[in-house]
């Protein structure tokens, strides 16, 4: 599997910033995966700007004319923040919205901090994993029911584990049949089991861009070809932006 010169950056920057992690891990739900992906290593300022210009190419690819950015609690709200800087810096400036964990009723009344929308606008989720995606459904239901008639254009998400769910389906592609809304991921398992393992017996220098990564011993590497064999959804259900 080929990877394209920006994929490999992504990669970069999150073994950069400590995002992404090789070991055992237990998940919330209860499976014991070879590696873990965390979003909240990007906890500074240049991490964040420089995740939230991956997000903004993937935000242009899926949701040209979408004129906020919306960020579900917690995780979700830098992440609106961010890019809807980064989208700024290219086009007519782009708002930003996420919503409080409970509605405040004194000061800034309501549940959402950030823009509202208006006639013409069009809203891009944006978060970090997918898991069984009810946090997304929730937000879903929460924004038509607030901002009715305003288009939610679509979902970007930082990765794409291609993990069944707990009933054994697809989380992606059961969250895109409900709602009606694409999702765009900005790396996939796939993209890192292409990256950071290597087929028996090959010996190939790794590429140029991917210099610098971790190079996994093979007990890692078949740790993450079983998992995806046992775990893993039979094919893609998101696009990622090349």
């Amino acid at each position: 599997m080929a990877l394209s010169a920006h994929t490999a950056r992504l990669i970069q920057l999150l073994h950069r910033a400590g995002a992404l992690q090789f070991g055992s891990f237990t998940l919330k739900s209860g499976r014991v995966s070879p590696y873990f992906f965390n979003a909240a290593r990007f906890d500074t300022g240049p991490w964040l700007a420089e995740l939230a210009e991956h997000y903004a190419r993937a935000i242009r690819a899926a949701a040209p004319q979408a004129t906020i950015v919306f960020g579900p609690a917690y995780k979700g709200v830098p992440l609106s923040v961010a890019a809807a800087i980064a989208l700024s810096r290219s086009r007519r400036a782009v708002g930003y919205l996420f919503n409080r964990k409970e509605e405040k009723t004194h000061g800034d009344r309501g549940r959402f901090v950030g823009r509202a929308p208006g006639h013409g606008d069009r809203i891009v989720l944006v978060d970090d994993v997918m898991t069984d995606g009810g946090t997304k459904r929730e937000a879903v239901a929460m924004l038509r029911e607030a901002f009715p008639g305003t288009p939610l254009d679509a979902l970007v998400i930082a990765f794409d584990r291609q993990e069944q769910d707990m009933q054994g389906g697809d989380a992606i592609v059961r969250f895109r049949e409900d709602t009606g809304i694409p999702v765009r991921a900005l790396l996939t398992l796939n993209d890192l089991i292409a990256a950071l393992t290597r087929k028996p017996g090959r010996r190939a220098a790794p590429r140029p861009e991917l210099r610098g990564l971790p190079q996994l011993v093979p007990a890692q590497q078949q740790a993450l070809r079983e998992y995806r064999a046992r775990y893993g959804v039979e094919a893609a259900p998101v696009r990622r932006p090349r």
